[in-house]
Parts: structure tokens; sequence; C-alpha cells
């Protein structure tokens, strides 16, 4: 930013441009705690389109977010659904008032043409940018990873857990970062009004908690949730001196590469401790114990004893052989073994349950079926994995091949 001269302020919105947004509202989102439902917003769009207009704008040109669009249901979702019901093992979803969402949506967009055209987002940052997926991610860690065991050389990977991210964002920290990145008074104090004097009710089996008020964090489900977190992180490359970064949202991976498994321990460990200062610095919690460090290489030149060996605050940091990452399951050599067998393994298990099913349907919805839950996990970052050997990918295609007998019924030999 010491390079640039730009400048960010809000611009007000057209009666059009509201209408749109209110025709565009999805069928089948679940209510806010108004218990507003988009499609009767849809139906109303043409009514109410100009009052809503002018109440976004008075909060544009004001820099107030009106309290009563800041109280969220609060719906716990299971990380695991094996697992019992505890907090620890459960995700907060915010749901939000749509009228809140639908200004959120106006700014975040407004935001995001201001640090996309100047150029102000990372690089390494691939989530919820144009152009940019899990996809570009994997290929643009990958591809180096593969290049330096073409030339011998180690590559060790460290991937950083942070413990809920969104819930700890410091809101004094994130309004001094949007000064930095040229926001103007009306723009910070309209995110100050829009980040404070948040509550939330936690919904379970049909009631209501009391409400609960937040000092910190930004609520997960919202429109402008997300670029916030992106600008609040959006430095912490900057504190990197050995090693690359790749992110998306708060999946961060921290990469480097060298001749010898020392060299890349002494580059990773170095950089783990600024990661430490700059977490410290933001306010952050970097989870140690989900934090995991793999070292890739050939099978031949790997260590018959000891890999990489990292530590953070007394606690070691356990080294794997593999992992799963944006939905690919990695090993340490990159042969991609894992993840055709997990692909093989849900191709199966899926044509099973969807041939209990083909009898009661029509073929054409049975095909559709199939392509949504099968074709699209055999698609997903295959571009990414599809440099598997031969005798990998003759292993996927018997799996597909045993899922279509399945599904359409077939006999062996036909």
């Amino acid at each position: 930013m010491s390079n640039k001269i730009c400048s960010f302020s809000l611009q007000t919105v057209s009666v059009e441009e509201v209408l749109n947004l209110l025709k565009s509202l999805p069928d089948g989102k679940s209510t806010g705690y108004d218990l507003m439902d988009n499609f009767l917003l849809r139906c109303t769009a043409p009514q109410i389109a100009v009052p809503l207009r002018y109440i976004f704008n008075w909060s544009l040109e004001k820099w107030m977010f009106a309290n009563v669009w800041k109280h969220a249901k609060l719906c716990p979702i299971p990380k695991d659904c094996k697992e019992p019901a505890t907090p620890a093992n459960s995700r907060p979803i915010s749901l939000l008032p749509t009228l809140s969402k639908i200004l959120e949506g106006i700014v975040s967009r407004q935001i995001w043409e201001y640090m996309e055209n100047n150029d102000l987002i990372t690089a390494n940052q691939h989530a919820y940018r144009k152009n940019h997926s899990t996809t570009t991610a994997l290929v643009d860690m990958t591809d180096q990873w593969l290049n330096a065991m073409d030339n011998g050389k180690f590559v060790g990977v460290l991937f950083l857990d942070f413990s809920a991210a969104f819930d700890l964002v410091d809101h004094e920290i994130i309004l001094t970062k949007l000064m930095h990145y040229g926001f103007k008074e009306v723009a910070l104090n309209w995110v100050q009004s829009y980040l404070t004097d948040r509550k939330q009710s936690t919904y379970i089996n049909g009631s209501f908690s009391s409400p609960h008020a937040l000092n910190c964090g930004i609520p997960q489900g919202s429109c402008l949730g997300p670029l916030l977190y992106l600008i609040y992180t959006n430095d912490l490359s900057y504190a990197l001196a050995e090693t690359q970064a790749t992110v998306f949202a708060d999946d961060t991976t921290i990469y480097a590469a060298g001749q010898s498994v020392q060299q890349v321990q002494q580059a990773l460990q170095g950089d783990l401790e600024n990661i430490r200062e700059w977490v410290c610095q933001n306010k952050l919690v970097l989870n140690t114990k989900k934090t995991k460090v793999m070292l890739v290489c050939s099978t031949r030149k790997r260590p018959k004893q000891h890999g990489i060996q990292l530590s953070m605050g007394g606690v070691q940091i356990e080294e794997v052989a593999e992992t799963k990452l944006l939905g690919v399951q990695l090993d340490n050599c990159l042969s991609w073994s894992s993840q055709i067998t997990n692909l093989c393994k849900k191709i199966i298990k899926t044509a099973c349950i969807i041939r209990r099913i083909a009898k009661y349907l029509p073929g054409k919805i049975l095909k559709q079926i199939t392509q949504a839950l099968i074709e699209s996990q055999v698609n997903y970052c295959s571009v990414v994995w599809g440099n598997a050997s031969s005798s990998e990918v003759r292993r996927l295609q018997i799996a597909q091949n045993k899922a279509a007998r399945i599904v359409l019924r077939w006999r062996y030999g036909f």
C-alpha cells in the first residue's frame, strides 16, 4: 500500500439495482431471526424496491447499519455426525435477515471491485475471487512441488489450522487495516457500525436462546464477512521470509523447497516463528494440535528415520504421510494413491445407494442423479490429481465401470 495512491468510498444504489437483487433472491433458503421469507420479498419486489433503496442509501450516506439487522439466528451444524453434539463438535452458521444480506452484498461488491482494480489482494489468495477456486489453489501448490521434486529437491509443507478464525477477528485491527488500504472515514464508520453491537441467538429444537452480545468476530454466513476476513489476513504473506504461502479463505498452506531436509526444516521453523508473532499481533489462535507438516519428495530420496521436526511454543508439530486439503487427499510423494482409493470407495458406495432406488425412477432422472453424485466427485480437481500413474487411473476406471453396471443393472460381460 505504500506505493499506491487510491481511496475507497461507498456509492449509493439505484432502484433498478435493488429491484434486480430482490428478483434474484433464491428459493429454499432458511429465514433469519426476522423470519422473513425470500419468496415474499421477491413477489413484492416492485412495491418495496423504492423504500428499500431509500433505506440502503440512508445507511450508506449516514454510515449507520440498522441494529435490527445485527441479530443473527445461530444454527450449530455438527462437524462430525458420528461424534456427540457438543460445542467443540459444532460449526456455527449465522442466518441473517435477508434485507441485511442484500445491503451487505451491495457493499461487498463495491469493496471487491476496489480491491481487485487496485491489485490490493495478495496473489496467493484463491478464495471468493474471479477465475480462482480450490482447483487453482491446489494447482498452484502442487505444480511448484512437482517442479522441485523433478530438480531433486525436498519440499516441506506446513498445513496451518486457525481456531475459530472468523470469530476472533478484532474490530479495531480490521478498521486500522482498512484505513491503510485507503478506506475513507465514512466507509470506515459504516464498517464499524456493521461490526459493533451485534447479537446472536442460538436456535435448537425450535427454540431460541437468550440474545448474546458479540464483542469481536465477523458473522459467518454473511456476504461481507468472508471479504473482511480476507482483508484481515491479507498481510500474512508479508510475515514470511523464506517460505511461500497459498491461501484459500482460512486454509493456509506454507511450503519451502531445498536440497536437504535440514535446509527445508530451517526455513519452515524460521517462518513458523514469524507466523506465531503475526498471529499474536492479530489476536488469532493457531491450533498447534491440528497443524500438520509433511515432507514431500520421491520415494527414493525419502529419509529412513527422521523427517521434518518442527515446534511452536514448545509444542511439537505432528508430521503426517498424507492429509486432506481442500477436498483432495495429498500424500507425501504425490502419487495420488490415497485420493483415488477414497474416490473408488465413494463411487461404489454411492452406486449401491442409487441401485436401491433405481427401479422407482425413470432413466433420465437416474442419469442426472448419477452424474450429480458420482461424475461430480470424479471431476472435482481432476486436473490436479490427473497425472496419477496408469495403474491408479485403471483402478478408478474399474470402479466407474462397476458403478455403471450397478446403476444400470447390467450383468458382467455386457
